[in-house]
């Protein structure tokens, strides 16, 4: 028995030995201690006013100065959605009492919130709202059909763009926009991108860029040489201008059954230069034995001297995999149990002008606001609930 109770032994200590060498125990044994998020639930987009970062979460608009976050004085009333921001107003939308009652209100950062009202066209059910170059855009539905609504940033409410027939409206919601020198490109969750001049706004309606097949879930510009891209659901990535219209760029995916969340933001360097476009990666709808290491988000190197603003020979890798990462040396395996394991919604860098560490944040589909940074006596950056 008592040969028999030291194999017994021996065989548990080879199994534990084996197990700290397998992958996914190794990530267990690096995880940092998770801390209970100071912003919690499923938080909102990040904007900037005022010289300060904006999120909300629930009822409440959080202020972020470079130092700390504090829910802000004055707060819109309702369950907050989405922000959006022009030099002059905080854009809020708003749920009043049902998912229906939902309206857009604004502030200036002193006073109270005033409501934005205007003719919506009969298409009453406000659904996103976006912000850019100090114009204002919202997404509306009426039974399953949408439109697009538009306001400067100080008049007094917003407008139908004028469609230039019943086959230019959109088919699908407004998810984004992004703009170049010329351009505002409002990408729909659907099959179309369009494009309207920024001198002419709102004179004609958007012209479409494309008509296929593909769903889009979010678009941004690379902040090099005015290159515009979108992404699909799939993960595909797409250049976009008003000249050759959306084109796809060859082999370069989230890739292996994952699709994009639609999280879209640039990471920069010290220096403020473009190194890596960041994106949101949601997990296999298969069960597979990776199943809950594979949300978080991905990256894609950049390079100002490309035509298409992409690295050559590059393509989405994970954190902390290639030389050039938003997390610190040997950081993947950090990134991978901690916020990789989290869906993220929204990603936004920090700019230099009010954080000097240009700290990185996300906001996570049901944990709250999470941030890379160094906390406590642990010298290394880290993924971690906001505090």
């Amino acid at each position: 028995m008592k040969k028999r109770h030291f194999v017994y032994i021996t065989f548990s200590l080879i199994i534990a030995f084996g197990a700290c060498k397998d992958p996914v125990f190794y990530m267990i044994s690096v995880e940092p201690p998770l801390v209970e998020p100071l912003i919690g639930g499923s938080p909102s987009n990040f904007t900037v006013f005022n010289n300060e970062v904006y999120v909300a979460s629930g009822r409440r608009i959080f202020s972020y100065d470079g130092n700390k976050w504090k829910p802000i004085s004055s707060q819109p009333g309702g369950r907050i959605v989405q922000l959006a921001a022009t030099d002059s107003y905080l854009y809020a939308l708003c749920f009043q009492n049902s998912e229906r009652n939902r309206n857009i209100k604004r502030f200036s950062g002193a006073g109270n919130w005033e409501d934005v009202t205007g003719d919506t066209g009969g298409y009453d059910t406000l659904q996103s709202v976006y912000a850019a170059n100090d114009k204002v855009f919202i997404g509306a539905e009426r039974v399953g059909n949408f439109i697009i609504l538009y306001m400067a940033d100080n008049d007094d409410g917003y407008i139908p763009l004028t469609p230039g027939g019943t086959n230019d409206m959109p088919e699908f919601l407004l998810c984004g926009i992004a703009y170049d020198s010329a351009y505002y490109y409002l990408c729909t969750r659907g099959n179309a991108i369009f494009a309207t001049p920024i001198a002419d706004i709102p004179v004609e309606f958007p012209k479409t860029v494309l008509d296929d097949s593909f769903t889009f879930t979010g678009i941004i510009n690379l902040g090099i040489n005015d290159i515009i891209v979108a992404i699909s659901r799939n993960g595909k990535l797409y250049n976009v201008s008003v000249d050759a219209g959306v084109t796809i760029i060859e082999d370069i995916s989230i890739g292996n059954s994952r699709y994009s969340t639609g999280a879209l933001a640039v990471w920069r360097d010290e220096t403020g230069t473009p190194r890596l476009l960041l994106a949101g990666r949601q997990d296999s709808l298969v069960y597979t034995v990776d199943s809950g290491y594979t949300y978080g988000f991905m990256e894609l190197e950049l390079d100002l001297n490309e035509i298409n603003g992409i690295k050559a020979g590059s393509n989405f890798i994970e954190p902390g995999k290639a030389d050039v990462s938003s997390v610190a040396d040997h950081g993947y395996e950090r990134y991978v149990s901690t916020l990789g394991k989290n869906p993220v919604n929204h990603i936004f860098q920090t700019p230099k002008s009010i954080d000097e560490n240009m700290t990185l944040f996300a906001s996570t589909q049901k944990n709250g606001v999470w941030s890379y940074k160094v906390r406590g006596s642990d010298t290394t950056p880290q993924w971690n609930a906001e505090e």
